[in-house]
């Protein structure tokens, strides 16, 4: 009876341990394993490997350099491995990354996939944004993917954590322009000179002509 009982609660545990593992294979997502802690990706409690698997091969791409608040498109990119399924978790050192469509979401400050995404030509890809710190300096983005065959267990599957720098530059200032205001009359021509502050050219001219119709007209007198 006691025998019967031991190897009823072993038969339990190793349950237990089964369909944890297959929960853990078929998570909508975690958090923690993108390798911003050491030792800490997606082969680590999530899809570790108890047989033979090729390693994918995982890319980041986006801005190698952003000024400071301005925020950049990544895309990270599973290809190779087991190549059923793939999923990914991203973190920042600082900044913030944000989401993209509906495959991936924030969880906890990191990314994460929404649900195991089907690899297509053999790769699979996730797009995301990264919104830089406000201050100057480098910011670095950490990101595992693992790649599953797709089984509902991690065994088999394979991941890949990489890291990608950024250098943050401070913002630029505003250009405030270097016109000056006009000095001369205010008349915003800007060429200083004074030809508001009496008669112009052609406003003199009626002028001329009427003291040339009154002299005429003296003459006129004068003849007659």
């Amino acid at each position: 009876m006691q025998l019967q009982k031991l190897s009823l609660g072993v038969a339990g545990v190793m349950a237990a341990f089964f369909f944890s593992s297959s929960a853990l294979a078929n998570s909508t997502g975690m958090t923690g394993r993108s390798g911003k802690t050491t030792g800490q990706t997606c082969m680590s409690g999530c899809h570790g490997t108890m047989a033979a698997s090729a390693a994918p091969t995982v890319t980041l791409e986006g801005p190698a350099t952003l000024e400071a608040g301005a925020t950049g498109s990544y895309k990270l990119t599973i290809s190779g491995g087991p190549g059923v399924k793939g999923g990914l978790n991203v973190a920042a050192s600082s900044g913030t990354v944000g989401v993209v469509g509906s495959d991936v979401k924030v969880q906890g400050g990191e990314l994460t996939h929404s649900a195991a995404k089907a690899f297509t030509s053999g790769a699979v890809s996730f797009d995301f944004t990264f919104k830089a710190p406000a201050a100057a300096g480098t910011a670095t983005l950490y990101a595992s993917g693992n790649s599953t065959n797709g089984d509902g267990t991690w065994d088999g599957d394979n991941a890949v954590a990489i890291t990608k720098p950024i250098t943050v530059t401070a913002a630029s200032v505003p250009d405030a322009g270097t016109g000056t205001p006009d000095a001369g009359n205010g008349n915003g021509d800007g060429d200083g000179d004074d030809d508001d502050s009496g008669c112009s050219a052609v406003g003199g001219a009626p002028l001329l002509a009427l003291l040339g119709l009154l002299a005429a007209a003296g003459l006129r007198r004068r003849s007659a």
